[in-house]
């Protein structure tokens, strides 16, 4: 579902950066108006990013465990083409003095968690008392990520909007969500080195934990031709678990998550956690100026 979103508004993008094109003033500049490169006010980017999981290894526990804990020698062995996760984006841009621009970001991000204890029921007796049975799986499974963000753009000093060297700061919601899918697996129910691997279909519930960023970032913006330019970036962000939030201070209050469980709101506690340990991220991309 989120892939489509991400086709349609890549679809919007480029429909409106042509409105914008065939509205834009084509009266002759003053020699001394150098606001926008050779004149150009609209913009829109379209490009790929990522990010490699070494900055969890530090600071997300369940990363830690999974890369120390000798229960997963071998299930390591079986997963080490999963640390790279990528994205894609696009944004439309308006430089509004020399130096100065504002842009609206969408980043469309697939990513992947480590999750323990995936599928084992948990229940509650009428006391409270949690107890469960034996059975779920632990492994590394997919997640998609659809964020939009409003940003500002300031140029160095120098700098011609939208070219050259830029600061952009950005602040926007995201949307996540886990990927049912068959996954390489490990047991959970006993800790020792003859538990089992496997392949096992693991389903999720469709629904999504949030998450507000805050971002900084530095872009240089390379001029190919009057018309285009090449943009490399690298950026930090936080992302703070709005959804965590919710639940401490609204307890009990239904949000809209149906009959989801216990367990399937865990995950996505996990998954909002997740990304709040996501730090950094570099992507690169065309501009097309108008």
């Amino acid at each position: 579902m989120l892939r489509i979103i991400f086709i349609f508004l890549a679809a919007s993008f480029v429909s409106s950066a042509s409105s914008f094109g065939q509205t834009t003033d084509v009266t002759p500049k003053k020699k001394n108006q150098t606001t926008g490169f050779y004149g150009k006010r609209f913009t829109l980017q379209l490009g790929v990013g990522g990010h490699h999981n070494s900055l969890l290894k530090l600071v997300s526990y369940q990363e830690r465990k999974l890369r120390t804990n000798n229960y997963y020698n071998r299930y390591r062995d079986k997963i080490n083409d999963d640390h790279f996760n990528y994205s894609f984006y696009g944004n439309l841009g308006l430089v509004l003095k020399e130096r100065t621009a504002l842009s609206l970001d969408f980043n469309y991000y697939s990513g992947n968690i480590f999750l323990e204890n995936i599928n084992q029921k948990q229940l509650y007796d009428d006391y409270g008392y949690y107890y469960g049975t034996s059975g779920g799986y632990d492994a590394r499974v997919k997640y998609t990520t659809m964020r939009i963000m409003p940003r500002i753009e300031i140029g160095s000093r120098g700098s011609n909007m939208p070219t050259g060297l830029v600061n952009v700061l950005g602040i926007g919601v995201e949307l996540s969500k886990l990927k049912s899918g068959n996954y390489q697996t490990i047991t959970s129910s006993d800790y020792s080195d003859s538990a089992s691997i496997g392949t096992q279909r693991l389903k999720f519930e469709d629904e999504f934990s949030f998450n507000l960023t805050l971002l900084y970032g530095l872009e240089y913006r390379l001029p190919i031709s009057k018309n285009i330019a090449w943009n490399f970036g690298g950026y930090f962000h936080v992302n703070f678990p709005v959804q965590l939030a919710l639940d401490e201070f609204f307890g009990d209050i239904d949000f809209g998550y149906g009959n989801s469980t216990d367990y399937q709101e865990e995950y996505r506690l996990q998954l909002a956690k997740y990304r709040f340990q996501n730090l950094f991220s570099l992507r690169t991309g065309v501009v097309i100026m108008l």
